[in-house]
C-alpha cells in the first residue's frame, strides 16, 4: 500500500512554529480527500490541516498540545480506495448482487461541519429510499446546534441505503446513507426503481404489522369483516401520508386520530412539527365547563430547538466568561442621509446594489480598529491575540435565531463590495442555507437592532471577539449646532466591550472615532 505524509505547511511570514490543537480524526480512521483532519495554532491564526487523498490515519506523530516546526511530519495516510471499496461491498445487505453488477456504491458521509462540532442530528430526508437522484440534488438536511447543512448527491444514481431515520444523532465522518450510482439508461434505470418501490411498500407493511403506529380504524377503510384491518387496508392508508419517527412517536403516546393533523399545502408528510401544532390548537380549544376559568391551564409547553440551545449557552458562556461593559454614544445622521440621497440612484445602476448605512459603519469601524486594535484582539489562555485582519460579523436575524455571517477582508472591498455581500448573506438566511464556513472567525460584530425599532441596547459580544457594535434606530431630535437648536436624524451607538482586554477610556475613544467618521464622512474618503 502507498502512504503519504501530512507535513506543517507555512503558515505566514516569519511564522516557523504551531502548536497541534485538536485532531479530528483518529488513528486507524478512514479519511476522505480535502476532508479536515486537524487544527493547528500559532499566535496568529488557527489553521486547518486536510487529507490530500482518501485513505486510513495511520500514525500519528505529535499529540494535542505539543509543539511543532514548519515542515514536520505530523501524520502519514495509506492510500486505500480498494479498502474503501471493500467496506462499502462488505457492509451491504445486497453484496453478491453489488458485487456482480457493474454498478458502483457511494457513501453519504458527515462532513467536518466546524470547530467543535462532534456530531449532529438528521433533520430532514429530502429524498425518499429508492428514489433516483441526480447530481448536485440535496439528498438530506442535516442539523447542528448552530445551522443547518443540505448533502448533496455526487453522482447520479439511486438512493440504495438509508443508516439514519430523522431526528437520530450522527456523528462527523459517519456514513448515513449509500447512493449507487449507474450509467445504464433511462428505461433499465426505471425497471430498477420500480423494483426498488416494491421493496419500500414491502417495508412499510412490516412497520404497519408491527404495531409501529396505531391508527383510528374509523378512518381506515376496511376491506375484512367486523373490527379486523388488513395490512392492505393499512397499506393503502399510509401510502397517502409519511410519518416521521418523531411524529409517529408523539402519535402512538398521545393516541391522536391522524386524519386531523392539518398539513402544509402539497405535503403528504406527518412532522413532529404538525402534531405538536395540531396537540396546542387541541389544547386551546379544549372547554372543560367545569373547570372555572381561572383554573384552566393555558401554558403551552415546546422544546427548545438545538440552535436555541445554543444560543442559550453561548450568551451564558459570553456572560460568564468575559468582563462585558457598555459604552454609549449619539451620532448626526443627516450628512450619511444627505449622500445616500444625491448618490443612491447612480450607485444602483453601476453597481446594481443599493447604497446603505451597513458599509459606511463598517469602513468606519475598521478605521477605529486599526487604532485600537485591543478591540479587534481576543483572550486565549494567559495571552491577548491581536487580529491582523479585519473580518467583519454582521447580526442578521432570522425565523430560527440570530445568525452573524462575516464578511472577510472587509478593509480590502469597497462599499459596494461590502453591500453586496451583506445583502447575499441576508438571502442565505432566509432561504437557511448559511453555513458555519459563512460564521467562522470574525474578529469583530455590528449588530443593528434599528431595523426593528431599537431605541437603545446593550449587545452581548459575541466570544471570543472582545468587542460588538450596536446600532440603533434614527429619530429626529433637537440638536444644537453653533448655538442654534436644529431638529436633526438621530441614531444611538453602544459598544459592549471585554474589560479584560479594553479599558474604558479606549472604548470611549472608539465610539468617538465612530462618531467623528459617520458624522464627516470625507474622513472616510480621503482615510483621514
Amino acid at each position: 500500500m502507498k502512504k503519504i505524509e501530512i507535513q506543517v505547511p507555512a503558515l505566514g511570514e516569519s511564522i516557523t512554529e504551531a502548536t497541534v490543537a485538536k485532531w479530528l480524526k483518529k488513528k486507524g480512521d478512514f479519511v476522505q480527500k480535502d476532508e479536515v483532519i486537524l487544527e493547528l495554532e500559532t499566535d496568529k491564526v488557527t489553521q486547518e490541516i486536510y487529507a490530500l487523498e482518501n485513505g486510513v490515519l495511520m500514525e500519528i506523530f505529535f499529540q494535542e498540545g505539543e509543539d511543532v516546526k514548519i515542515g514536520d511530519t505530523l501524520a502519514s495516510i495509506e492510500l486505500s480506495e480498494d479498502l474503501k471499496k471493500k467496506r462499502v461491498i462488505d457492509k451491504s445487505p445486497n453484496k453478491e448482487l453489488i458485487a456482480k453488477s457493474n454498478d458502483q456504491i457511494f457513501e453519504v458521509i458527515v462532513p467536518s461541519l466546524g470547530e467543535s462540532i462532534t456530531e449532529a442530528t438528521i433533520g430532514k430526508w429530502i429524498k425518499n429510499l429508492g428514489e433516483k437522484v441526480i447530481k448536485g440534488e440535496p439528498l438530506v438536511e442535516i442539523e447542528t446546534d448552530k445551522v443547518t447543512q443540505e448533502l448533496y448527491a455526487e453522482y447520479n444514481g439511486v438512493l440504495e441505503e438509508v443508516l439514519f431515520k430523522e431526528e437520530e444523532e450522527v456523528k462527523i465522518g459517519e456514513v448515513i446513507a449509500k447512493v449507487r450510482a449507474t450509467q445504464t439508461s433511462s428505461e433499465t434505470v426505471a425497471k430498477k426503481d420500480h423494483t426498488v418501490q416494491a421493496e419500500v411498500v414491502s417495508e412499510k407493511e412490516k412497520k404497519i404489522e408491527s404495531n409501529d403506529i396505531n391508527l383510528d380504524p374509523t378512518i381506515v377503510k376496511r376491506s375484512g369483516i367486523g373490527n379486523k384491518i388488513s395490512l392492505i387496508d393499512l397499506k393503502e392508508f399510509s401510502d397517502e401520508l409519511s410519518f416521521s419517527p418523531a411524529a409517529k412517536r408523539i402519535i402512538r403516546e398521545g393516541n391522536i386520530d391522524p386524519s386531523k393533523l392539518l398539513l402544509s399545502e402539497g405535503s403528504n408528510r406527518v412532522n413532529k412539527s404538525d402534531v405538536i401544532n395540531y396537540k396546542d390548537k387541541s389544547l386551546a380549544m379544549k372547554d372543560d365547563n367545569s373547570v372555572s376559568l381561572n383554573e384552566k391551564n393555558t401554558d403551552l409547553e415546546k422544546p427548545l430547538s438545538k440552535l436555541r440551545q445554543s444560543i442559550a449557552s453561548r450568551l451564558k458562556q459570553a456572560q460568564n466568561t468575559a468582563a462585558m461593559l457598555t459604552t454609549f454614544n449619539e451620532i448626526d445622521m443627516f450628512k450619511i442621509i444627505e449622500i445616500r440621497k444625491k448618490y443612491k440612484d447612480k450607485f444602483f445602476d453601476k453597481y446594481q446594489v443599493k447604497l446603505g448605512f451597513m458599509s459606511f459603519f463598517t469602513k468606519a469601524a475598521i478605521t477605529a480598529l486599526k487604532e485600537i486594535p485591543e478591540i479587534n484582539a481576543e483572550i486565549k489562555g494567559s495571552s491577548i491575540i491581536y487580529k491582523n485582519r479585519y473580518d467583519i460579523g454582521i447580526a442578521v436575524g432570522t425565523d430560527k435565531g440570530l445568525f452573524v455571517p462575516v464578511v472577510k477582508n472587509a478593509d480590502k472591498m469597497s462599499f459596494s463590495e461590502i453591500e453586496n455581500q451583506i445583502i447575499n448573506y441576508g438571502k442565505l438566511a432566509k432561504e437557511n442555507k448559511l453555513t458555519l464556513e459563512h460564521m467562522k472567525d470574525g474578529t469583530f460584530t455590528i449588530s443593528n437592532g434599528g431595523v426593528y425599532g431599537s431605541m437603545l441596547s446593550t449587545p452581548i459580544l459575541n466570544t471570543p471577539q472582545s468587542g460588538i457594535l450596536g446600532l440603533h434606530n434614527i429619530v429626529k431630535r433637537p440638536w444644537v449646532i453653533e448655538d442654534q437648536i436644529q431638529i436633526r436624524p438621530i441614531m444611538y451607538v453602544a459598544l459592549t466591550y471585554d474589560h479584560r482586554i479594553v479599558d474604558g477610556k479606549e472604548a470611549v475613544t472608539f465610539l468617538v472615532r465612530i462618531k467623528e467618521i459617520i458624522e464627516n464622512p470625507e474622513q472616510m474618503m480621503f482615510e483621514l
